[in-house]
């Protein structure tokens, strides 16, 4: 049996016997891929998996109007199963609510409860993997002067509408209210200009230190093309390197923010 074949066998499957009411994964329109919710076994001919699969689809899961589908099953990729984890970490998931069928590039391992698909990311991706692109871009701002920088992260907020895109697609970005709804007083102003791209788009991304697992769907949602991940990647290596925090290793770990320790470097403080 292939891979999309044991995935739609799979996803029947646990329909069936109730272990999940509901499957979250990716159906195909035309060249582009989009969520399917299914519910009845008879749709998972629907499901596929391929390359085009870059949204996070555990972003839906914080969702009001989905939770009376819990537990849900997920197509999961390792960066997804990591947000999975890091959900389960800051008490918006618990473990019974969500069942795994962890897929990787090219193979399908089967359907895991949290825990077994913890174990599958130590067992064999062990490691987050940034794409090669924001690499190479890091590289490229690393040989700028602090000026450069700063003049090309002007640059590209500057194409910022602050359709929220990003945020819709993160599924760290779960908060009730955020602080760009915020008026009273308001630290982030609603327009799209200069001060209110620049704050909305370096806020966002520190509030995702430790908790990014760098799946790149803020960017693959991102309609002005602004290179988000490359944020994302200088953070985690910055928390990786201070802290030795890879997140979505443990389910049961506190968060970088808003978590500390009495050994935390205070070599900053002058």
């Amino acid at each position: 049996m292939d891979m999309i074949a044991a995935l739609r066998a799979d996803a029947a499957a646990v329909l069936a016997d109730g272990r999940a009411k509901m499957v979250i994964g990716y159906r195909a329109l035309g060249l582009r891929r989009r969520p399917v919710f299914i519910t009845d076994g008879k749709m998972a001919e629907l499901l596929v998996y391929d390359a085009a699969c870059t949204q996070n689809l555990a972003a839906y899961l914080r969702k009001s109007e989905l939770k009376r589908f819990r537990p849900m099953a997920i197509v999961a990729r390792p960066a997804v199963i990591r947000s999975l984890v890091v959900l389960a970490a800051e008490s918006q998931l618990k473990a019974e609510d969500v069942v795994v069928m962890a897929v990787g590039e090219n193979e399908y391992h089967g359907i895991r409860d949290l825990a077994g698909a913890t174990a599958l990311l130590k067992e064999k991706y062990p490691k987050l993997a940034p794409p090669q692109a924001t690499l190479a871009l890091l590289e490229k701002l690393a040989s700028m002067t602090p000026e450069e920088r700063a003049g090309f992260w002007r640059a590209e907020f500057a194409k910022c509408t602050r359709c929220y895109a990003c945020r819709a697609a993160c599924p760290g970005c779960y908060c009730t209210r955020c602080i760009v709804e915020k008026n009273v007083p308001q630290w982030v102003p609603a327009a799209a200009d200069a001060h209110g791209n620049y704050a909305w788009n370096v806020i966002r991304a520190f509030h995702q230190a430790g908790r990014c697992t760098l799946c790149g769907a803020c960017e693959a949602a991102c309609p002005q093309g602004i290179p988000l991940m490359a944020l994302n990647v200088r953070i985690a290596q910055d928390v990786a390197e201070e802290f030795g925090v890879q997140p979505g290793d443990d389910p049961a770990a506190k968060p970088v923010i808003g978590s500390w320790s009495a050994d935390d470097k205070e070599d900053f403080i002058r």
